[in-house]
């Protein structure tokens, strides 16, 4: 029995040398010499950013299948289980980076760009002419950064991410002035706790260990998820458990006991009931519709 596979890179399971945070090289690399198949994954702490430059194929987000076709970039974040599958030969960039420290310095420079630094997306691009292409300088100075390792690469490296993914983000559709106003305190106080729900659901924390941790009480934290989300901080922790369980049926080959156990389940007919209850139809019943 398999779980999904969680690589530093698709086929790398030992620490890389570059671990620091930065790797860069041509997408045709690995997805040549996979037979242009990549299978499901993910990353645990790491982003992708692909930028097609020729070519096209399927991307999975999840449960989600994309058409995309070049010139665009497809942008994973981590944690986020993805494959391809590419019709016939690609080229373009792919850079895959530390994500903490690239949230890390956006919270402080770009605080509107965290929700998006946090979601699987395809963003489509201009065709440039090769000597107007804004990304591609910026993919060079990447791959310099990440060959030369000179002083303070990391840092260095770090701004160009931000730089690059500001460009292409420049490129989708232009969000309602509303959206684009700093984020306030109550945004980041949703952010931290829906970031506490990702370290901790599995160990099924009851909710006044995450308000303590956040510094509120219970019905503070309960009012602030029904007030900007709509649903109650329960209703949160229990999506996320059922999108690593989707996420597990789908892509894995473990029984559905396993995965109970996997996601902190003691019993396997309560994770049914409460799979069932959630997702509307039962485990297995899922993954035979997959």
């Amino acid at each position: 029995m398999n779980k999904i596979p969680t690589y530093a890179l698709y086929g790398e399971a030992a620490q890389p040398v570059w671990h620091e945070s930065l790797h860069v090289e041509q997408i045709s690399k690995r997805s040549g010499a996979h037979n242009w198949e990549i299978a499901a994954h993910r990353h645990d702490g790491l982003l992708q950013l692909l930028y097609l430059q020729t070519g096209g194929g399927e991307v999975l987000f999840d449960s989600d299948r994309l058409q995309v076709q070049a010139p665009c970039v497809v942008y994973v974040p981590a944690q986020v289980v993805h494959g391809f599958h590419w019709s016939g030969q690609v080229e373009g960039q792919v850079i895959t980076a530390a994500q903490h420290p690239l949230e890390g310095i956006a919270q402080v420079l770009a605080p509107s760009l965290g929700a998006q630094l946090r979601k699987p997306q395809v963003i489509a691009l201009p065709r440039w002419p090769a000597d107007e292409d804004p990304l591609l300088p910026l993919c060079r100075a990447l791959r310099e950064e990440y060959h030369n390792r000179a002083r303070e690469h990391v840092a260095s490296s770090m701004a160009l991410l931000l730089t690059l993914v500001i460009q292409v983000l420049r490129h989708e559709p232009q969000l309602p002035q509303a959206e684009l106003r700093p984020v306030s305190r109550r945004s980041q106080q949703l952010t931290a706790f829906r970031e506490l729900v990702d370290m901790h659901y599995r160990v099924h924390w009851p909710l006044a260990q995450y308000a303590a941790e956040l510094g509120m009480t219970p019905a503070t934290l309960g009012r602030l998820c029904q007030e900007h989300l709509g649903m109650t901080p329960m209703n949160v922790i229990n999506a996320r458990l059922v999108l690593e369980a989707k996420r597990m049926l789908g892509h894995s080959s473990l029984n559905v006991k396993a995965i109970a156990h996997e996601l902190g389940f003691a019993d396997v007919g309560y994770f049914s009931r409460f799979f069932r209850k959630q997702a509307g139809v039962s485990p297995s019943g899922f993954r035979e519709g997959q």
